[in-house]
């Protein structure tokens, strides 16, 4: 299709340049498989025919909302080039790696003895660095299952939530427990951020426990330290190889002035209710509404599984917390994204909920062409996606607070004392949905 139509803009606009035809064959394509009508179509609809005319009449149909309101500049208009061997694989297999490599200095670990025994049909093979296995390809992500690392991280314990600059900091810290996740979220910045071809896994678990930095965490607009895990991996999809969650546990169990949170879509909660848990401990659910769960987060357990594994956490003495990140705009948002909170307080006592987050779908300008590769069949780039200062796409700003202030009516009628705050947005989207003035994190209670 992609060269149909390049053909076709040739033909119909031939005086135009690379640049302007690049930009109008996007605008093309992504109004053509939107409105399911053919370029053919399309163009002869069109009233004007210099490039600013037909540009203008095109961004007016693909950005209806926002035409007229946001900056030319705002609309991101890459080549549209499309790769048909880079589509994700989406059936359901359970993780078994091919390979497994690991460090001289990792063999003897707990991680390591747990992989020969889970593993015995793999290849194992030591190797000195990760240096050599860096790869920014979409086939080498889309085979990341294949390649098990097991290495000793000897730099990157913890670190900062990586916000954007000028949003409203919540103060979280990240402990990296592993790099790579088995799911396929159509969303996933992994796809356009990982640079190593497998799952990454330290072995020194210990080490981590014994940083400095966990008692020099700073908390933003929250009042108590908060901590977590599944920023650039999912907290507990490997838990059974690692059992880091049980030496988590009982290290934070004594710490009772910081939060620990376990970030998830897994339901692997063994060695969690084995363990039990603390008010300070948290598990933490990543939740969508149900058809945002089923046509974008491939591989993954259903939300009514989640919500499951999380009532069963709560009765073995965790807190909860829940994640809507990303919230996707689509017809019937509204309802969808009500009915999954109401799943939420229907299945999970509600005194275990300790925070609810807030946050619009948003990603990396590059990352558009990475997910229009792998998932040619979302439609969640559909939706008035702008470039801000960030060189990020986000919904627009009225759009966005429009979202998060239904959600937080909803959420409100169930009458939590969980606290409900906005990620990685700017004082400008917080004060109209939750004023800062009046924000109140305590979650002594």
């Amino acid at each position: 299709m992609v060269n149909n139509i390049s053909n076709l803009l040739q033909k119909t606009f031939p005086k135009f340049g690379v640049n302007k035809q690049r930009e109008i064959n996007r605008l093309i394509s992504e109004i053509s498989r939107i409105e399911k009508i053919s370029a053919k179509h399309l163009l002869a609809g069109l009233k004007s025919t210099d490039y600013e005319g037909v540009k203008k009449e095109l961004l007016q149909k693909r950005y209806p909302k926002s035409y007229g309101k946001a900056p030319l500049d705002s609309f991101y208009l890459p080549k549209y080039e499309i790769d048909d061997s880079a589509k994700a694989d989406t059936a359901t297999v359970e993780f078994y790696p091919k390979n497994i490599f690991y460090q001289k200095s990792a063999a003897d670990s707990a991680v390591f003895n747990n992989a020969e025994k889970l593993f015995p049909l793999s290849q194992f093979t030591e190797i000195y660095s990760l240096k050599s296995f860096k790869s920014s390809a979409i086939k080498d992500f889309n085979n990341r299952c294949d390649n098990l690392f097991i290495v000793e991280e000897k730099y990157d314990f913890f670190k900062k939530c990586p916000c954007t600059s000028g949003v409203v900091n919540c103060g979280y810290s990240i402990m990296n427990i592993g790099m790579g996740c088995p799911y396929e979220c159509s969303y996933c910045f992994l796809q356009g951020y990982q640079n190593i071809s497998g799952m990454v896994l330290p072995s020194n678990i210990n080490e981590y426990l014994s940083d400095e930095k966990l008692i020099s965490h700073k908390s933003g607009v929250f009042d108590i330290k908060r901590i977590g895990s599944g920023e650039f991996t999912d907290s507990l999809v490997f838990d059974h190889i690692t059992g880091f969650s049980k030496d988590i546990i009982k290290f934070f169990k004594n710490r009772k002035e910081i939060f620990f949170e376990f970030k998830t879509k897994s339901i692997n909660i063994k060695n969690l209710l084995e363990t039990g848990g603390e008010q300070n401990l948290v598990a933490a659910w990543s939740v969508n509404s149900v058809k945002m769960c089923v046509e974008n987060e491939f591989k993954t357990p259903s939300l009514k599984e989640r919500l499951k594994a999380a009532a069963e956490c709560a009765k073995a003495g965790f807190s909860t917390a829940f994640h809507f990140d990303p919230i996707i705009y689509y017809d019937g948002w509204r309802q969808d994204y009500k009915e999954a909170v109401d799943m939420i307080f229907d299945i999970v006592s509600n005194d275990s909920i300790k925070w609810i987050s807030l946050g619009t779908l948003r990603m990396p300008a590059v990352q558009k062409q990475v997910m229009e590769n792998r998932f040619p069949d979302s439609a969640i780039l559909d939706g008035e996606l702008l470039l801000g200062q960030d060189y990020k796409l986000r919904y627009s700003r009225a759009q966005r607070i429009e979202m998060y202030k239904h959600l937080l009516t909803v959420i409100n009628s169930k009458k939590t004392k969980a606290v409900v705050y906005l990620c990685m947005e700017d004082a400008k989207v917080w004060e109209p949905v939750i004023p800062l003035s009046t924000f109140h994190s305590s979650l002594c209670r």
